[in-house]
């Protein structure tokens, strides 16, 4: 499938709609963590004694783990989508491995110097060996991926469609207790990187 010729990826209509599908699957993904934490108490209260309560405390906390994480998935649809209204899609290939902690890392060109390159990292945290990009890298079913962005601050990477997007982004461009990227990167650069909310120096 070609990439569309859009001046951002938001401009192409399977974009927003592959946005819509990322949405509905996370707000469906923290609905039924709720349903979990939900069930969880309903069981302990109704049908178990106090004593049930500390044997079955660590299920609790995977599921409070469980419910951050949904939690957190959907609140980074906001960063989504602002990067989409920014940047256009670029196909790359061979762009994704898989990361000695086991998660993958997406490797691409820094954009003002071509001869060097710039990695993001996708699912390092706990539980990011079995997202579905860790899973198709190791079958060997991603080849291309589509990115939109600037990898030296943040980005949207997804297959080919677009289809499974998911929002990267350097720990510098996020974190404010981290110095933000000042060097290599030129005036429009940095201006189109604040528009889609990155911390620039």
């Amino acid at each position: 499938m070609s990439v569309p010729m859009t001046k951002t990826a938001w401009e192409d209509p399977a974009t927003r709609w592959g946005c819509r599908r990322t949405v509905l699957f996370r707000l469906g993904f923290f609905l039924f963590s709720i349903g979990l934490l939900v069930g969880w108490l309903y069981v302990n209260v109704v049908f178990l004694t106090p004593m049930w309560l500390w044997v079955t405390f660590p299920l609790f906390l995977v599921l409070l783990y469980v419910w951050m994480t949904a939690l957190g998935q959907l609140l980074s649809v906001r960063r989504l989508r602002r990067i989409l209204r920014v940047y256009p899609w670029q196909p790359v290939r061979g762009a994704a491995r898989i990361a000695k902690n086991g998660s993958t890392r997406f490797t691409f060109q820094d954009p003002e110097r071509p001869e060097k390159q710039v990695s993001l990292m996708a699912g390092d945290w706990l539980g990011g060996r079995c997202t579905f990009w860790v899973r198709a890298v190791k079958a060997g079913s991603v080849d291309e991926v589509w990115f939109a962005g600037d990898p030296r601050f943040l980005g949207v990477v997804a297959t080919p469609g677009p289809r499974r997007l998911a929002p990267l982004v350097q720990p510098e461009a996020a974190n404010d207790r981290m110095s933000a990227r000042k060097r290599g990167v030129g005036p429009e650069a940095r201006e189109r990187a604040r528009a889609a909310g990155a911390r620039v120096g």
